[in-house]
């Protein structure tokens, strides 16, 4: 599904952010990037994503080379993965329905289609006596589950989450956890880059531990 090979990413006066990274990501993993802020754990799900491109090595991402890919190929290839943000980036002034639609509505999907998909979403996240609601009036928990509903919409083989749980008490931590972990049972493979080892621990095996750009610890 993924494969770094001596990947690494410079910023600004050839400071790195990433250096020399190597490993393989299996589909259907359940997958934590942990690391102190600064490891680069934020750089490396950029860099899968494509958003940024790495200074060197090669990426590959369900058989796409991504540090070969053209500009106007990508948007395209993100179709085929969901990112779930720290600060959730959910729009205001649209509705829970509105916000999770966004994603099938910027690509043209048949209005019809787009109901059926939202309605499904919002009622298996749990939120879809809130679809009128506004992000505003929504809690931090209900906003995230928002943004996982908009990431998953397009049943993406890939889903990404930064941070997803940095900005919430521990029990609805643990909730999203256990949503994410659901999602995965549904064959999506999933990478969470989180600085709380703790939880990483606690829902999965499988750990790649970041400092100073370089990888510590790979149990792959």
């Amino acid at each position: 599904m993924i494969q770094l090979h001596q990947v690494s990413k410079l910023y600004g006066s050839n400071i790195p952010a990433l250096s020399d990274i190597s490993l393989t990501i299996p589909k259907g993993e359940f997958v934590f990037v942990t690391g102190p802020s600064g490891a680069g754990k934020t750089t490396l799900l950029k860099l899968i994503f494509s958003s940024e491109r790495p200074s060197q090595g090669e990426i590959v991402v369900d058989g796409v080379n991504i540090a070969r890919i053209k500009q106007s190929a990508i948007p395209y290839f993100r179709r085929k993965i969901g990112v779930v943000f720290q600060d959730f980036k959910l729009i205001n002034s649209k509705t829970v329905y509105d916000n999770v639609a966004f994603t099938l509505d910027i690509v043209g999907t048949q209005r019809k289609i787009v109901k059926k998909k939202v309605w499904q979403v919002l009622k298996w996240v749990g939120l879809l006596p809130k679809k009128d609601s506004y992000p505003p009036c929504l809690s931090g928990g209900e906003q995230q589950r928002v943004a996982i509903a908009r990431a998953i919409i397009n049943n993406p083989v890939l889903l990404l989450a930064d941070e997803p749980t940095g900005n919430l008490d521990p029990d609805l931590a643990l909730e999203i956890m256990k949503l994410l972990k659901a999602i995965n049972a549904r064959g999506t493979t999933i990478v969470i880059a989180t600085h709380n080892q703790a939880m990483a621990q606690r829902f999965s095996d499988n750990i790649i531990t970041l400092a100073h750009g370089q990888i510590q610890t790979n149990s792959q």
